[in-house]
C-alpha cells in the first residue's frame, strides 16, 4: 500500500518503440488483426456483391465482431511468445 510520503515512481517517456511494442503486445490488437482478417476474407463470400452497399458494411463488421470473439486464445498465446521473444527491460 503506498503512503502519501512515498516517492513517486518515474514515468516512462513515450518513446515510438514503446509504442511499437505496446502496440505489438497487447492482446487486443491481435485480436482487432484477426477478426479484420477474417472479415476481408470471408465477407464478400457471406454477402454477395448485388447487396446494398449498408449490408456489406453490417455484415463485414459483424464478422469483424464474431472474430474478434473467437479469438482470444490464439491472441493471448501469440502475446505469450512475443514477450518470451522481447522480455520486459
Amino acid at each position: 500500500m503506498t503512503q502519501p510520503h512515498d516517492p513517486v515512481p518515474p514515468k516512462r517517456r513515450l518513446t515510438p518503440a514503446y509504442l511499437l511494442f505496446h502496440v505489438l503486445l497487447s492482446v487486443d490488437t491481435w485480436r482487432i488483426v484477426f477478426g479484420t482478417t477474417m472479415a476481408v476474407v470471408l465477407a464478400p463470400h457471406l454477402l454477395p456483391l448485388d447487396r446494398t452497399g449498408i449490408g456489406r458494411y453490417v455484415m463485414f463488421i459483424t464478422v469483424v465482431v464474431i472474430g474478434w470473439a473467437i479469438s482470444k486464445a490464439p491472441a493471448e498465446w501469440l502475446v505469450r511468445q512475443l514477450r518470451h521473444r522481447f522480455p520486459d527491460k
